[in-house]
């Protein structure tokens, strides 16, 4: 399908990539060290990778994989009637809200690698990629020990439990825990594993649920034990001839499925180990998300807009429950953050996407003959995912995998026994294919935007923090007056100036603007309310917005 040489590259950056991303953190120099930074690899990957296979993209483009490029296509331009129909801060929805950025760039970004992990999927692929989950999970069990140990050499400000791996959650981190581990156990399982390889892989999975469960969060242990079931069947029973013994397994399967939802709903037997006071928290999450996309269908509130708009339709239950100041920025449920925030129509291309998905993860899993390790270990880890995306942000350091994945399993089932583009040694260096010259210029021209795009929300967190440091008051107003406007900044450097006297001025001038880039941001109308140097009329106003962006919202009434 492509150039031997072109292939060869793109497979190698894909992996590393994704792999660096899930590691990424930079707590030197971001304000935001998880986010921001991993936003800057997806973004520069993403552009540059599909960048290359631009001018052989027709070539590639086959009837079987028409539908996926048209509902790609169909993803990416509802993403774009959202952004130009939407009140809410443009960049905002391009970059996305503070400490989520899942926004129009992410999305697009994730878009792209899915294409390219389908034009470049074989076994051999496959494979690596498989490796690379597994590393990357030995990386984060092995850190979120050392956080467990307290010997973290990084001071994170995290006020959760202390396992947040490279992802800056527990629940995160114990997500990717958990769809690593089950790569690990499909591999484990392999027929014809290497006893030291075997051996290496089960200390893996012990490490990472050892990690899982000192972080307190049952995602990872969920998905594992999911996966395992799939695993266990394809390893030991596919094959055999005993249907009852199929249908036994298969019932025990489906009985501890609804136990565990019970349990994670704090009833049945399982309850004392599965339910956590967190998921009460997510239900007020879902609902918010629901109700905003049944009042805003066509295209929804605006992309990564969730958390302006959560106050106004959060219930009663939910405001007093924690008390009003206790909200969220994210429905914590992929399919309801994509819908509240781009309403029916993105969730249905979504929806189209995941559907191709699994008819050709379907079609892998029903080939299976004789027990295929790298098969089942990337259909069972991308359906975890799948699983921990009902309940779970899409963090980009997981979403990565999920939406790389993805395409590897259409690729793995069109082109599972495509022969591998690897060139051996004995091919003398005169003879080795190239990349041609229209794929090193397209490729480029993808880096070089990929770049202009991703780098001013990292090149304004560095200098925010910069200036931060540095205490000078008129580079800090500065910072948060540059390009991108993002709110978050101007709310965060006015509180630090109200605390200091002399500086509401400048601490007003910054919530003004704040106001007028996002007139919903109920923090920005929360920290002009608290400058002395407001008029009642201004105050008055303050007071009324803030009523109506949060409804049930009691402390607003008290003087």
């Amino acid at each position: 399908m492509l150039e031997v040489a072109l292939e060869r590259r793109i497979r190698f950056w894909l992996i590393f990539c994704i792999a660096a991303l899930t590691l990424v953190v930079n707590p030197w120099n971001y304000f935001d060290p998880i986010n921001l930074p991993k936003l800057f690899v997806l973004a520069v990957s993403a552009f540059s990778i599909f960048g290359n296979l631009i001018p052989a993209f027709r070539r590639v483009l086959s009837s079987e994989l028409r539908s996926l490029v048209y509902g790609v296509i169909g993803f990416v331009v509802i993403l774009f009637l959202v952004l130009f129909t939407s009140s809410s801060s443009k960049w905002g929805q391009v970059y996305g809200d503070y400490g989520r950025n899942t926004g129009l760039l992410a999305y697009f970004s994730l878009a792209l690698l899915l294409l390219s992990a389908v034009f470049v999927s074989n076994r051999s692929f496959v494979e690596r990629l498989m490796w690379a989950l597994i590393v990357t999970g030995i990386a984060n069990a092995v850190y979120g020990f050392f956080q467990w140990a307290k010997m973290d050499p990084i001071e994170w400000n995290n006020p959760y439990n202390p396992i947040v791996g490279t992802l800056g959650n527990p629940n995160f981190a114990s997500a990717h825990l958990g769809i690593a581990s089950i790569a690990s156990l499909a591999l484990t399982l392999a027929l014809n594993q290497k006893l030291l390889v075997r051996s290496a892989l089960v200390s893996n999975i012990g490490l990472s649920l050892f990690v899982i469960l000192k972080s307190d969060s049952s995602q990872g242990l969920l998905i594992f034990g999911l996966g395992s079931v799939v695993i266990f069947y394809f390893r030991f029973l596919a094959s055999i001839k005993l249907v009852a013994l199929k249908i036994a397994y298969l019932g025990a399967a489906f009985v501890g499925v609804i136990l565990g939802i019970f349990g994670l709903l704090n009833k049945g037997p399982l309850a004392a180990y599965m339910y956590q006071v967190s998921v009460t928290y997510r239900g007020d999450y879902w609902r918010a998300g629901w109700k905003m996309t049944l009042e805003n269908p066509l295209l929804g509130v605006g992309l990564d807009s969730y958390g302006s708009w959560y106050r106004f339709y959060r219930n009663e239950a939910a405001a007093l429950r924690r008390g009003p100041d206790v909200t969220s920025n994210s429905a914590h449920n992929v399919f309801l953050d994509i819908s509240s925030n781009g309403g029916f129509l993105l969730l249905l291309a979504y929806i189209v996407i995941l559907g191709l998905i699994v008819r050709s993860g379907w079609r892998i899993l029903r080939k299976i003959s004789r027990y295929d390790a790298i098969g089942i270990a990337l259909v069972t880890s991308w359906l975890a995912y799948l699983v921990q995306s009902l309940f779970s942000i899409n963090q980009l350091g997981l979403a990565v995998w999920g939406w790389v994945m993805g395409g590897a399993i259409i690729g793995y089932d069109l082109y599972k026994d495509r022969p591998d583009t690897k060139i051996t040694k004995r091919v003398k260096p005169i003879h080795r294919e190239q990349v041609s010259a229209s794929s090193v210029i397209t490729g480029t021209a993808g880096l070089v935007l990929g770049v202009a795009l991703a780098i001013w929300p990292s090149y304004k967190d560095i200098n925010f923090k910069s200036a931060l440091q540095g205490g000078n008051p008129d580079n800090i107003e500065k910072i948060t007056q540059s390009f991108p406007k993002l709110n978050y900044y101007n709310v965060y450097a006015s509180g630090v100036f109200l605390e200091s006297e002399g500086f509401e001025e400048a601490a007003l001038r910054m919530t003004r603007s704040a106001i007028e880039n996002n007139p919903r941001d109920f923090n920005s109308w929360k920290i002009l309310l608290q400058n002395p140097k407001i008029s009642e009329t201004e105050r008055a106003e303050a007071i009324a917005n803030m009523k109506a962006l949060d409804p049930f919202n009691n402390t607003l009434d008290k003087p």
